[in-house]
C-alpha cells in the first residue's frame, strides 16, 4: 500500500564522497589571493551608529540660544581616548571638551558637528 515509504526509508548503497574542489582549483585560487594590508592597532573605543545609519553627533543650543554645544553619543570603550584623539585631530582647546561619565557622552562647546563627523568618518565608524 505505502510502497513509496519503504523506498525512501530503505538504506541505499554507500555513495562515495566527492571532493568539490580539485587540487588545480585550489592552486589557482591561492595564486589569485592578494595579501591584505597589515591591520592597524584597534582603537580602544567604538562609536555606534544610529538606527538610520547616521553618526550620533548632535548640535544644540542652551541658555536662550547663546550657548552652542556639540554632543557625541553612543560611545563604547575608552571615552577619554576618544576625547584626546578629537583634541589632537581638531586642534582644539582641551577646556572645550567635557565627558559626562554617567551618560558616556562627549560634550564640546561650540558647533563642531561637521568636523567631528568628518573625523569619525575618517576613523571608519
Amino acid at each position: 500500500m505505502f510502497s513509496f515509504v519503504t523506498r525512501v526509508t530503505r538504506p541505499s548503497a554507500v555513495v562515495p564522497r566527492i571532493c568539490r574542489f580539485s587540487t588545480s582549483t585550489i592552486l589557482k585560487e591561492a595564486e589569485t589571493v592578494t595579501v591584505a594590508p597589515v591591520a592597524e592597532k584597534p582603537l580602544p573605543y567604538f562609536v555606534h551608529r544610529s538606527k538610520t545609519n547616521n553618526l550620533p553627533v548632535y548640535e544644540g543650543r542652551k541658555r536662550g540660544g547663546n550657548f552652542l554645544i556639540t554632543k557625541i553619543r553612543k560611545v563604547e570603550g575608552d571615552v577619554a581616548a576618544l576625547r584626546q584623539n578629537i583634541i589632537d585631530a581638531l586642534e582644539m582647546d582641551p577646556a572645550r571638551i567635557h565627558i559626562n561619565q554617567l551618560t558616556r557622552h562627549i560634550i564640546i562647546k561650540g558647533h563642531w558637528g561637521k568636523k567631528v563627523e568628518k573625523f569619525l568618518a575618517e576613523q571608519r565608524f
